[in-house]
């Protein structure tokens, strides 16, 4: 082989594992990145369970309404395809097999947030109570299909 083959192959292959390099990065990125939008969210729905459970006042469950909605607004986009490998995944190939209705389910739970986020607003904690297990029940219909329970 001619030297200067050699030097294009390396030159290629060099390339090559850079970029498969910096995949494992980006991919590492996005599963840290969609993990700690999730835990926004469960600190969310942990700071309304309280506001729940203590009837108020349906103001401080605003905010954490609004959380869960601009997060839920990010799911899709958390979820590339091929971000399912990795130790550090719960994510199922199912999201990306039903990828219509994965979106569909993180739409639901924006507009149930946002519906909830509404009920705060207007201090109904009748309406808040009911708005929160409408919302637990949106994530639920997308952690059962969509992700691996934690052991």
């Amino acid at each position: 082989m001619a030297k200067w083959h050699k030097a294009v192959l390396a030159a290629a292959l060099g390339v090559a594992v850079t970029a498969a390099a910096g995949l494992a990065v980006a991919q590492a990125d996005i599963i840290k990145a969609r993990q700690e939008g999730m835990k926004a969210q469960g600190a969310a729905m942990a700071a309304i369970k309280k506001v729940v459970d203590e009837n108020g006042p349906a103001a401080n469950a605003v905010a954490p309404a609004e959380t869960i909605a601009a997060t839920a607004a990010k799911v899709p986009g958390l979820f590339p395809k091929g971000s399912d490998k990795g130790a550090e995944t719960w994510a199922k190939p199912e999201i990306w097999a039903n990828w219509a209705d994965f979106e569909k389910q993180a739409a639901a739970s924006k507009a149930a947030a946002e519906k909830l986020a509404a009920s705060a607003k207007a201090g109904n904690m009748d309406a808040v109570k009911a708005d929160f297990a409408a919302l637990g029940g949106t994530c639920g219909s997308c952690h059962r299909p969509y992700r691996t329970p934690k052991s």
